[in-house]
Parts: C-alpha cells; structure tokens; sequence
C-alpha cells in the first residue's frame, strides 16, 4: 500500500533555529561517565535546562533558515520517491540531513543480517577514533548503536557519556549524539545518528530528535519499500529462472536444445549474444547463436570463436574477460585478441559444460574426471563491465544447461534411436483400448504394400527437350567485320535461295590493306619500267648493266607477291557478303535490330535458314542416371519404344511419337548434369504448324514397358540409397 506523503514541520523554537544556524558552542563540562544517557524522555536535568534564556535570533534570518530546512526537507522526500538504489538515495540523504540541523556530521550504520555487526555505510565528518574498530572509543561506540537497535528507540546522547564496568555503553565523543534507528517491517536495520553541537537547551534538543524520527521515518519508509521492489524483482527473476529451465528440458534434440539455451539465455540474462558450442574436450564447434536460426559454420568469426571455446574446455576453468587478458596463457591470449579484434566484444564470457555424473547409481566408485559436452558464451559488444548479478545468473543457468544438454546428448547417443522410437509407436498402437485401431491401420498398410508390389503399372522415363527441324543451316560470319546492311525483313519469314546475299559487312582494314597493296603494286611497275629504260642504253658498264638487270627482276618478283595478296585481301573483300548457304526461310526475328551497324567477330552465328519442308524432330535431354532402364528396354523391346509428350505453349495435348535414336556421347548439355541426347521422330501433321518452331520446350515420357507400382513411384529413391551404399559394405 502506498504510503501517505509525511508532513513536516519545523520547531518554531528559537533555540532550534539557533542550533541550526550554528552559533558558537558555550563552555561546555564533560558530564560524569557514571551518569546514564539521556533520551528524549528522561532529559538530565531538567530544571536547570529550563533555566537557561531563549537565544534572541533575528526574525529574518529564522524564516531563511526555516525556508532552507524546508527545501532540504522537500529534497529527501523526493528523492525517496525516485528508483534510486539504497546507496544512492542514503549517499543524498546523510549531507542534506546534517546541512538541515547544521550538525557538525552523520552516519548511516547498517546491518547486513540479523546478527551481523553494524557496518558503516555513509557518513559526513564522523570522528575518525570511531572508523577504527580497535580502539576502545569505537568498541564502546559499537555498544551504544547495538543499545539502541535493541531498544528500538531514538535517543539523544549527551557528550563523553558511558557507563561504568568491564563493557562501557556510552558517546565517547565530545558531541551529543542523536540515534534514531531504521526499520524494516517492525525489524531495526540500522542506525541514524547525528553529531550535533553540544549546549543546547532542552527544547531545542527535543527539536532536533523530533526532526532526525522524521527524516528517519522517509528512510526506514524507503528501506521497506526498495525492499518490496527487490522481493518482486526477485520473484520475476525466479519465474524468468523457472520459465528457462522448462523451456531448455522440453526437448531431447541436441541441436533444438542449444537453440532454446541460446536463445531464451539471452533474453534472461539481458545481454547482447548468448552462444552455445558443443563438442568433446579436444575440439567443439558453434552450434547455437541468439538471434540467428542459421550459421555459417565457414565464416571466420565462427570459426575463431569455437577454437577459442575449445581451448577453454581444455582447461577446464571459466573465462571472464573485460578488457584485460594479462593472467592468460599466451596460447588462450592469441586467439582471445584475435576474436575480440573481429566481433569488437567489449565482454566476453566461455563457461565449460561437463557431463553430469550419476554418483547414485554408483557411489562407491571412484569419481571419474569431468567429460566437457560444451562451451555456454555470453557476449556484451557495448559494456565492458561484469555486473555481480550478471556472474550469479551466469554461473546459476550454467548448471541447468550442463544438465539439459547432458540429458539430450545421452539420449542422441542410444544406438539406432530413430527405430526404436518407431518400434515403441508400433507397439504402442497395440495397447489395451487402441487395438482395433492398430488391427485397421496394419490392414491398411498390408493393402497398399500388395498393391504396390503386385499390381503393375506404365513405367516412363521423364525428359526435357525442344523442337528442332530435321533440315536447318546456320549462317556464320566468316571474317571480323562491321554489318553495314541487312537484306532480309524483321518479320522471320524471308525465303531465299542458295548463294542469295544475305548481310553486308565492312572492314576498313582490309579496304586500307588493298589500297596499300595496289599503291605499292604501282611503285612496283614505276621502278621496273624505269630500269628497262636504262637497260636499252649502250653507255652503261658492265656492272651497271648487272644491277639494272638485277633490279628489274627484284620488281617483278616483288609485282608477283603482291598481286597473290591482292587476291587473298580481296577474297576476304568478297567474303564480307554473308551469302545463304541453303535454299528456305531465315526463321530470325528482329535480325536488322540485333545486328545491324554492331560488330561481327569471325564464327558468330548470325542467322537461321529452315527448309519451310522440313520434317520436324524433338531432341531429349536423358538423365545419365535413366540410361539403364532406356537401354533395357530397347534391349526387351522388338519396337521402337513409345514416347508422349507435350508441348510447353499447348501443355493440355499429348502427342505420341517414337524412339529414332541415341547419341552414343554423354555431356553436360544444361543444369541437369551429365545427359544423352535423344531423338524423337513424330507426324507432324498432328500439330498445329504454327506450333512448330524451333526450341519449342518439350515435356516428354519414354515408356519403357510396365513395372510393379510401387518400383515405379519410388524406383530413383531405391536407386539413390543404391548409389550411396553400394561401396560401404
């Protein structure tokens, strides 16, 4: 239940506000040590308190203290409303109640159990003698908070006050001490004390226990209520807990297991990557990652990741890191640093899995060493920091994913499992209440086993193909070149007839190569008709005569080589008309937007010439696994066997041809791997002539005779298990 807000008011005493403004301490004379404390109840001397004269304080400066008292006041009381933790709001607390009374300072002493010693947790200005636990003022100060948790009651401690005997009780400072004690549901959990200025009067000294029970009370009120916040917390905690470990033991499959341990870890434990690995104690591997329902097991951070993982199953000991790797083993710090250098980890934990042992079944046997099933790894890529809690949760799941993963990992290892799991839902059928049941499921079964092995049934070998016409020639450029013109239509239905020019193309180099050759062939004839020139004169020596006669052979041999290439050039010339080898139809669609003005390379195939009479074919790509079943059947067969088949741009009819023949070479053909070609003869006037068109997709189906049903339905099946096995054994 929420709590009404605490009013608070400030004493109107003049005194009080003189204690809060802090005026000078009078003389003061220690009391006697025999004299008892004093609390708000039984003041010591009461008469002479009385007597003293009320300080004279001025007016303005009593309501600025009493507007600062409030704002300190209004302080505490919201920041007890906040979610801070306990450390935080009593870090804000004890300043703000000290700057309130103007006391000279204060602790919080608090009790981690029942029976455990007062610990201090806060405090502003304590007297030093009573943070040394040794020395006699702070064993008798220890008696004095351990007096009034007892009691359960604020009091007010007057200075260098104590009892007298072996265990002195008593305020061995020179301050008055108020205590005020902190509960939690009737049960004092600490202590408030104040160390106020001495000489104070009675009224004053009222105020200020009044004023500490009041702040004491927002205290003790934050404390019950952090405390309920936390059994709740605690409560969601164990029911996430809960949840996690039903969840991890719902299944017996290793691999659904480290995916549920993965994934449901990450959610409980609020970090950014939860992973498992399983393996054996020399070598483990990725198999789970949070968030990720496949891995890439060749990626290099995965593999990095379970060598790491390996190496710490091979010490057997938890790895933390945060940041700081300096007590690790080189071998573990390498691959450590080249992890976190690619996954930019900023927290890294690998926690070994081992087996559990059942001691029970055995317990006089000697304990065998731990058998590691895997690696539990939890990763924060933003914060470096191990929370405590984080490390109990870790160390607290670890135990339940030892022994999920124990559980699954015995079970995938009992010999040939899937069969017995069937055996046991066969027999299960034949339990009390379910026997007829089983009797018509078995009947059921029994019919369709004689019906697939003894009633036969049309046994086809599927393939895929096209429509190809018994006559076509392809056109190919024979020279490099550039198409300058096109003399067919765009339509696919031009008829032309043998040696009829088809395409022009050009070759600038070969019109500059004759250029070149006929210029040269001219310079040629020049130098020879000058030489004869000279030869026909009588002043020429001997020598000079030899030369000419000389080099009017040079340029007739010359004129000779250059004329025989002249003519090689312009054959090539002549071959840039792309001329029809055949008489038909050139089936090209678009041929002038495919290739004109574009770059033709020698042996491209240009066009297609179909003889319009042409009887059509239908080319089969065979399987290389159904060439035995084809050949047996020819084999058996005394006719050439049957094929259906259909068209895929009219896939409603089916058409029958037959068998004409088998290419004798396997090759890789298309996507279906190795094939045989096979041809298919059929009448074509069964098919609509607009239909016939080359590379038509064919569906077809060679009947090869008839077999039992169920060889039919599940004969690649049969013949797959044959292909794997057939060498095991």
């Amino acid at each position: 239940m929420p709590q009404p807000p605490h009013q608070f008011d400030v004493p109107n005493s003049s005194n009080f506000i003189a204690g809060a403004l802090g005026p000078p301490a009078p003389h003061h004379q220690p009391s006697n040590p025999q004299t008892p404390s004093m609390t708000a109840s039984e003041p010591q001397n009461p008469t002479e308190n009385q007597k003293k004269p009320e300080p004279l304080v001025d007016q303005g400066l009593v309501d600025q203290t009493k507007n600062q008292i409030r704002t300190l006041v209004d302080e505490i009381h919201k920041l007890a409303q906040t979610n801070s933790t306990v450390d935080e709001f009593l870090e804000g607390f004890t300043p703000r109640v000290a700057n309130a009374l103007a006391s000279v300072g204060a602790a919080i002493w608090l009790s981690d159990a029942e029976s455990s010693p007062l610990i201090l947790k806060h405090y502003v200005n304590v007297p030093p003698a009573l943070k040394l636990n040794d020395q006699t003022a702070a064993i008798e100060h220890q008696r004095l908070l351990q007096k009034t948790m007892d009691a359960q009651q604020a009091v007010l401690v007057p200075p260098a006050s104590g009892a007298s005997g072996n265990h002195p009780t008593g305020n061995p400072t020179d301050y008055l001490l108020i205590l005020h004690p902190l509960k939690i549901d009737q049960t004092t959990v600490g202590i408030i004390e104040i160390f106020q200025r001495p000489g104070a009067g009675l009224t004053t000294q009222r105020g200020y226990l009044k004023f500490v029970s009041q702040m004491g009370d927002i205290a003790s009120e934050f404390l019950s209520n952090q405390k309920i916040r936390s059994y709740a917390s605690e409560r969601a905690m164990w029911n996430r807990r809960e949840q996690f470990i039903s969840i991890i033991h719902q299944n017996l499959n290793t691999q659904d297991v480290a995916y549920a341990i993965a994934n449901e870890g990450r959610r409980l434990l609020e970090c950014d990557r939860v992973s498992v690995a399983i393996g054996r104690d020399r070598q483990c591997r990725v198999d789970a990652v949070s968030g990720l329902d496949t891995i890439e097991r060749r990626a290099t951070q995965v593999k990095q990741l379970s060598h790491l993982a390996s190496l710490v199953i091979r010490t057997g000991e938890p790895l933390w890191y945060s940041g700081t790797s300096d007590r690790l083993p080189p071998q573990l710090k390498d691959q450590l640093h080249e992890y976190v250098d690619r996954s930019h980890t900023k927290m890294l934990a690998i926690l070994p899995l081992f087996r559990e042992q059942n001691h029970a079944a055995a317990p006089d046997l000697p304990e065998k060493k731990p058998v590691a099933i895997g690696a539990l790894i939890i990763e924060q890529l933003s914060d470096s920091r191990i929370a405590p809690e984080l490390k109990k949760s870790v160390d607290t799941i670890a135990t339940h994913c030892q022994s999920a993963l124990t559980n699954a990992t015995e079970h995938n290892q009992i010999f040939l499992l899937p069969a017995w799991k069937l055996i046991g839902r066969f027999v299960s059928l034949f339990q009390s209440g379910s026997r007829t049941k089983a009797i018509s499921i078995v009947g059921v079964l029994a019919a369709i086993l004689i019906f697939l092995t003894c009633f036969p049934y049309t046994f086809g070998l599927g393939a895929k193909g096209s429509l190809i016409p018994a006559e076509q020639h392809e056109v190919f450029a024979k020279i490099n070149g550039t198409m300058e013109a096109i003399f067919v239509s765009d339509d696919g239905d031009t008829i032309v007839q043998q040696g009829q020019p088809l395409a022009q193309m050009q070759n600038s180099d070969i019109e500059l190569a004759i250029d070149q050759i006929n210029g040269q062939i001219a310079i040629q004839e020049a130098q020879r008709s000058s030489n004869l020139q000279l030869q026909n004169r009588n002043d020429l020596s001997q020598f000079e005569l030899v030369e000419v006669n000389n080099n009017i052979a040079l340029a007739a041999k010359t004129i000779e080589y250059l004329q025989r290439e002249l003519e090689i050039r312009l054959e090539e010339q002549q071959l840039l008309t792309v001329k029809s080898p055949a008489a038909g139809r050139v089936v090209n669609w678009n041929a002038k937007q495919n290739l004109m003005h574009r770059p033709v390379t020698r042996g491209q195939n240009l066009m297609t010439i179909v003889n319009p009479n042409t009887e059509w074919l239908i080319e089969l790509e065979m399987p290389e696994r159904r060439l035995g079943h084809l050949t047996e059947a020819m084999r058996e067969s005394q006719q050439p066997l049957r094929v259906t088949f259909a068209l895929v741009s009219n896939p409603g009819t089916e058409y029958t041809g037959v068998l004409l023949d088998i290419d004798e070479k396997l090759d890789v053909h298309s996507d279906a791997g190795n094939t045989v070609l096979i041809r298919v003869q059929f009448p074509n006037e069964a098919i609509d002539p607009q239909l016939l068109r080359a590379e038509t997709r064919v569906n077809a189906k060679v009947i090869c005779g008839t077999r039992a049903t169920g060889f039919v339905i599940f004969h690649e099946m049969i013949e797959t298990v044959q292909s794997k096995l057939m060498f095991l054994f």
